[in-house]
This record gives C-alpha cells, sequence and structure tokens, in this order.
C-alpha cells in the first residue's frame, strides 16, 4: 500500500493484527479438537478470516494514490530535461515551431520521394541508385 495515507495504513495494521489473534485462537483450539463438528466450525471461521482479510484489502486500494507531480515537473527532476529546453511555453509560438518543423519534414519526405522516383530511370544522380563511373 505504498502512497497509501497513515489512516488507511494505520486501520490495515490494527485488522491484521486482529486478524492473527483469531486465527492463532482458531489454530490452538483446531489442534486441540478432536470433534469434527467442532472442527468444521473452526474452519469455517478461519475461512471467514480470509473473507475479511481479503475484503480489507480491497477496502485499502480503493483509496486513491496521492496526486502524482505534473509531467512538467517530473520533466524538471529527470535526467533528459535538457531535451526539453527549446520547447516554447507560448502556445503560438509553440504553434510556429511545430509548423515550422512539420514544413522541414514534408520538405524532406519530398526529397526522399523524388530520389526513390530518379532511383528507377537510370540517371546518374547523388541518391538515384545508378553509379557515377562508366562501367
Amino acid at each position: 500500500m505504498a502512497g497509501r495515507s497513515d489512516e488507511v495504513r494505520d486501520w490495515s495494521a490494527t485488522l491484521q493484527t486482529r486478524l492473527q489473534a483469531k486465527m492463532d485462537k482458531l489454530i490452538a483450539a483446531f489442534e486441540i479438537s478432536t470433534d469434527p463438528a467442532e472442527r468444521a466450525q473452526i474452519e469455517k471461521d478461519a475461512r471467514a478470516c480470509g473473507v475479511f482479510a481479503r475484503s480489507a484489502r480491497a477496502v485499502a486500494t480503493m483509496v486513491p494514490e496521492p496526486k502524482a507531480k505534473p509531467a512538467a515537473d517530473e520533466a524538471a527532476d529527470d535526467d533528459e530535461a535538457s531535451m526539453h529546453d527549446g520547447i516554447p511555453d507560448d502556445p503560438e509560438e509553440l504553434q510556429a515551431a511545430l509548423v515550422a518543423r512539420f514544413t522541414r519534414f514534408a520538405e524532406l519526405l519530398e526529397l526522399k520521394r523524388r530520389d526513390d522516383e530518379g532511383a528507377g530511370d537510370g540517371r546518374d544522380e547523388p541518391g538515384a541508385g545508378g553509379s557515377t563511373t562508366p562501367a
């Protein structure tokens, strides 16, 4: 239950102590009993302890985790934070930077497409796939 509230942690610890004490009593009673009906009841009580333990665990997990730091704060603490240094905070600047990068990316894709088309016609251009020396 890492990250859970102290109240839930204390409640869980108290319940665990109570369940352990109850189980110790049930085990001791089971060991000395020879009556099948009594042993059956002890087993039933032990199963009830298991139900309580599973239910308590489920209830404890219902407590939400503490809010995580925003991603920007985590990035500031991260070793890789330097790769985010050039990202503008202003939305308009960010939009302009993205447009410039996507425009450059589109230009590179167009150049690659032209190179690939030129590779099929046997031209001797750099990147066209042809040889620059005669055979």
